[in-house]
């Protein structure tokens, strides 16, 4: 072999060693490519970039850099080697060294050194090379032949398989699966819905069967989805497809039904039943494709892949660089190897753009579907909300467009039992976060229940709306786990079903779980399903003891109580010692017995004394800019020359009005300030802020300190 052709071959394979690695992390996660809609030419033209296309131009550009400085070849060489074999050594050495930036790049650098040196000078190298290279071909086959990637590479006939049924009913049918939403948050202390805070999912109740002591049957949402859409409990860990899961929701009615559906996590509808389903992909989408695909190697190979600009990969499969690039350090040292941060809780976007801003135009979209006058026509949506991450107000605003206080308090170690941290304050704002959020998601099934009249849809229409799971934010406890003390938050989720021409009403405490969602469906449209499934038909519930299972993520079972309202009842009244009686999403913010006194009223009406040793620096400054669809109400900012800060409390104003307060906490090894404001506090435009400092336990007639605020 020429000199210059076998360089070029060695660069060839090591260029293609360098990009392997995506193979691995890809292969276990299929529902990154579901989520991309990817069809089997995909997963071709993923394989010939990466191990043919990708090394060719890398050995091709280095043969002719070689072809134009011939006489510095050797310098060229050792450039090229330790490069490439700093890219194969970087996945490994990262794992090793955990957080830091400058070893693993010092260790690869070193290695990578070492190789290159040794292989101009000796035969070894060459010759490992040259061994190791059907590499190139074997990875590939293996990722392909990998089940959960072969089931959606290999193309199948399976109609024949459908289950083919006349259905009597041509009501309407309408399906929304929310994500992450625990019953307690929309209940007042009477165990009904709060209806100032929540008047849309009042307004469903009073048209619905509304099932209060419902329960999630699972803490994950892919095994959720499954078992709501097959009927059946979901042992089977194979990914949602329709090719896996053939005798499903979407193959029983769309042989009689128009299907619509936007699935978010799964792929259970079959292109030729789904009309969502697109012909091809735009230039846009295969961008996005390999865009994703970068951010996720990215996270690969770099040590705190945040810190050199690379977005977020663990909070939903898709879209990744329109996503938070300013998550936060702290989220980012605590995931060392990207496949931590790439096993997610599936909240999907669909999970393409609707992690963020992009869930309401997922909505939209849904909405725009709903035509008037459909018979025979089955609507359905999954959409993460109001899944984490919390960025929306009641009435449809952002406050944090860039994630920077997505994981505030959140151990996310371990994606699948992520814990909140022990500092109370950062707990309680995620919960405040949280249900702002709830009020936000109500805000959106307005938008849903107006269009389903105004398309005269609402009355002849079966409507189901229910979440997969709930949530949990406890300090110190799991996020997302249903052990102990958790497991009610985690099982009591919403369940509404409103069935054709029902226009009153009813409240049931019927142990029912979402199991029965699919039994009542079929007989609400008096359908035989063709095979057996679980749950039972809330309308002909049988009588008797029901003992009720939720499975965690392994698939091990908790006992469900077979009454939750107690529980629930719990956690509505520390919802109130939070927040007091609620007097409207505008004024909503934490009570706090020392500052309370202080709440909407004038600075100018108080005494202040100037505390010049003590100084605070706002992260958005002192003056903040409110517009039409944005409100900068997450205050934080770092306080120094306080001394015992416990003692402290801080209230922050906004134009001269006193708005809400905070205690000086630590975090990030710093002293800080972080506060939630209510959305009455701003006027669009410019808005002034101002921090000051009292003593605790706050006495009438007590002196309010101003620090200096750095400007």
């Amino acid at each position: 072999m020429f000199p210059r052709l076998k360089t070029f071959f060695h660069i060839f394979v090591l260029a293609g060693l360098a990009l392997s690695p995506l193979y691995g992390v890809l292969s276990e996660e299929p529902n990154f490519f579901l989520a991309h809609s990817s069809e089997p030419i995909d997963f071709v033209v993923l394989i010939v970039v990466i191990s043919f296309v990708f090394p060719l131009v890398i050995g091709a550009g280095a043969t002719f850099v070689l072809f134009l400085f011939g006489r510095y070849q050797k310098y060229i060489i050792k450039i090229f080697i330790t490069f490439l074999v700093a890219l194969v050594l970087l996945p490994f050495v990262k794992k090793v060294t955990g957080e830091s930036v400058l070893i693993p790049v010092f260790v690869v650098g070193y290695l990578g050194i070492a190789f290159s040196y040794v292989y101009c000078k000796n035969s070894a190298p060459k010759l490992f090379l040259s061994y190791i290279s059907p590499a190139l071909l074997i990875f590939p086959l293996l990722f392909i032949f990998t089940y959960q990637i072969f089931v959606l590479v290999v193309p199948e006939d399976i109609r024949k398989r459908y289950p083919v049924v006349s259905i009597p009913s041509d009501a309407p049918v309408i399906f929304v699966v929310l994500d992450e939403f625990s019953l307690s948050s929309i209940l007042n202390a009477d165990l009904m819905i709060e209806k100032r805070a929540f008047p849309n999912f009042a307004r469903l109740a009073d048209k619905s069967h509304w099932f209060r002591n419902a329960s999630a049957n699972y803490d994950f949402t892919g095994h959720a989805l499954k078992g709501m859409l097959t009927g059946l409990d979901q042992y089977d860990k194979r990914v949602g497809t329709y090719r896996n899961f053939p005798n499903n929701l979407f193959t029983l009615l769309g042989h009689d039904y128009q299907v619509e559906a936007d699935e978010s996590a799964l792929r259970l509808c079959p292109p030729h039943i789904c009309l969502a389903e697109k012909e091809s992909k735009s230039t846009d989408e295969i961008e996005m494709l390999w865009k994703d695909i970068a951010a996720v190697y990215l996270h690969l190979i770099l040590p705190q892949p945040r810190s050199f600009g690379v977005p977020e990969i663990s909070q939903s499969y898709m879209n990744f660089w329109e996503q938070n690039r300013e998550v936060g350090s702290d989220s980012e040292r605590q995931n060392a190897f990207v496949r931590k941060e790439f096993t997610i809780p599936m909240q999907e976007k669909d999970f393409g753009k609707r992690i963020m801003a992009d869930r309401e135009d997922l909505f939209n979209h849904f909405l725009d579907k709903l035509n008037s006058g459909g018979k025979k026509q089955f609507y359905f949506l999954h959409i993460l909300l109001p899944h984490m991450p919390y960025r929306f107000l009641p009435s449809g605003k952002k406050y944090d467009p860039t994630g920077k206080f997505d994981f505030i308090g959140l151990n996310r170690e371990n994606p699948e039992r992520e814990t909140w941290g022990k500092e109370n304050w950062l707990n309680k704002i995620q919960i405040q976060k949280y249900l702002n959020q709830v009020g936000y998601t109500d805000y959106l099934l307005g938008k849903l229940l107006d269009r389903l009249e105004e398309k005269n849809i609402l009355n002849p229409a079966m409507v189901i709306v229910t979440a997969d799971h709930g949530v949990s934010i406890n300090a110190g406890g799991f996020r997302r786990r249903v052990e102990g003390d958790y497991l009610p938050d985690i099982a009591s989720v919403p369940l509404f079903i409103k069935l054709p021409d029902q226009n009153k009403g009813r409240v049931s405490d019927l142990p029912a779980t979402l199991l029965d969602i699919f039994p009542t469906l079929a007989d609400v449209l008096r359908i035989k399903v063709p095979w057996q499934i679980k749950g039972h038909s809330l309308l002909n519930f049988p009588p008797g003891k029901r003992e009720r299972i939720i499975h965690d993520y392994e698939l091990e079972t908790y006992r469900v109580p077979e009454d939750l309202k107690p529980y629930l009842l719990d956690k509505v009244k520390t919802k109130r010692k939070l927040f007091g009686n609620f007097s409207g999403w505008t004024n909503f913010r934490l009570q706090d017995e020392n500052s309370k006194a202080f709440m909407d009223e004038p600075v100018s009406e108080f005494t202040v004394q100037v505390m010049e040793n003590v100084q605070v620096e706002l992260d958005l400054g002192s003056r903040v800019e409110a517009t039409q669809n944005y409100l900068p109400a997450m205050v934080q900012g770092q306080v120094t020359g306080i001394e015992k800060k416990d003692e402290w409390i801080s209230l922050i104003a906004v134009n001269g009005v006193f708005q809400a307060s905070s205690p000086i906490i630590k975090m990030d090894d710093q002293e800080k300030i972080l506060a939630f404001l209510p959305e009455k506090a701003f006027k669009e435009g410019s808005n002034d802020l101002g921090v000051y400092l009292i003593r605790k336990p706050f006495e009438q007639g007590a002196k309010i300190f101003k620090p200096h605020l750095v400007k």
